[in-house]
């Protein structure tokens, strides 16, 4: 399985770092591990159209996961600050019920936890899960089945972070967004208020088309993305796959 460790370098190496801070700081060859719910059968194959640009944040780098299942990341840098960024990850969820959405965000939060936990990150302290869906400018929109968000703290290398999830499941397909930052420039409420505007603004302008049972009929023919935008295509192998909401293992970084 491949590492987070040789993937946050190499997003480290794209922003001209030599050195590690934040989430960066603890990715390397001890990365934890987590278990994703999955229900039903995976698509044939999925289009995701992205932003490059959200606002002050750049995507800087994709990575693509060996296990088929377990989808893809993009990195984004804020900027001309060198001390913070948003990894976001698209991952097939299935047809989930509310309930099995509130189990998978449930996971991912008890998940976080105990990664600080086995770091040994003092300091740690993590909010409760809050719904996810206040749209931009405060307007109410509904751009997603699911959503949750949740906010947290931890300490490392001497630095206190704040730091955020929002987990959306969004046309089968769930989106995730990490943030974390140290305290000295935001507070935790601020932190997950800034990872929510990102999300809604990155999903105004995102595209998830997928192709397969209980998916979709058919993807549009592929086209040149806009200067602003990067298509991506993710073909999977077993699209009979049946095991319907069985944990899976895939990398994750401690956030």
């Amino acid at each position: 399985m491949e590492r987070w460790g040789s993937w946050f370098r190499e997003g480290l190496a794209s922003l001209g770092l030599a050195g590690s801070s934040g989430d960066a700081a603890n990715a390397g060859d001890d990365d934890q591990q987590d278990d994703v719910l999955h229900a039903g059968p995976l698509p044939r194959a999925t289009r995701i159209v992205y932003p490059l640009r959200v606002d002050g944040w750049d995507a800087v780098g994709e990575h693509l996961f060996e296990e088929q299942e377990y989808g893809v990341a993009i990195r984004y840098a804020h900027g001309e600050d060198r001390d913070r960024w948003i990894d976001v990850y698209f991952y097939p969820a299935g047809a989930l019920t509310t309930s099995q959405f509130a189990d998978a965000a449930r996971l991912e939060a008890d998940l976080i936890r105990q990664a600080h936990d086995d770091a040994r990150h003092p300091g740690f302290a993590m909010g409760a899960l809050q719904a996810f869906g206040t749209g931009l400018d405060g307007a109410a929109v509904h751009l997603a089945d699911e959503g949750i968000a949740v906010d947290l703290q931890y300490e490392a290398d001497g630095t206190a972070y704040s730091s955020a999830m929002v987990l959306l499941l969004d046309r089968r397909y769930f989106v995730k967004a990490r943030y974390s930052v140290a305290q000295a420039v935001l507070s935790r409420a601020q932190t997950r208020e800034a990872l929510g505007d990102f999300v809604l603004r990155l999903q105004s302008r995102l595209s998830i088309e997928s192709v397969g049972q209980g998916w979709g009929q058919g993807l549009p023919e592929r086209t040149r993305a806009d200067a602003d935008t990067r298509e991506l295509r993710l073909e999977f192998d077993s699209p009979d796959m049946t095991d319907a909401a069985m944990p899976r293992r895939r990398d994750v970084m401690v956030a």
